[in-house]
């Protein structure tokens, strides 16, 4: 059983606190270098900061990306399946898919 000044004890106590890294710095130091380095040529020194630059988004862009294409899939075979039931049921189909995805937004941009 646990004592009374172990229950009220912050949470935020029993975590470790975490140990200071210089990789962010890193990365932006790195990513500063190719761009200062008159060495490289223009083209190369744009590969380079654009590889960099592309490691550090694609994990935070990367579920944002693929959401947004299932989500266009998603649409895209729902009209060609109401497509294939009729013109009326088409429109039906486009109108809602529409409503949905700007209902969607909107809850995105309230958030």
């Amino acid at each position: 059983m646990e004592s009374r000044g172990e229950v009220q004890e912050p949470l935020l106590r029993c975590f470790p606190e975490p140990e200071p890294s210089s990789h962010h710095h890193e990365v932006d130091s790195r990513l500063e270098n190719v761009l200062n380095d008159t060495n490289l040529g223009y083209v190369k020194r744009l590969r380079l900061a654009s590889w960099i630059e592309l490691k550090l988004l694609l994990p935070l862009a990367g579920p944002a990306v693929l959401a947004y294409f299932i989500n266009n899939c998603m649409s895209l075979s729902t009209r060609i399946f109401a497509g294939h039931l009729g013109n009326l049921e088409l429109a039906a189909a486009s109108l809602a898919n529409s409503g949905v995805q700007l209902f969607a937004y909107g809850l995105m941009v309230i958030s």
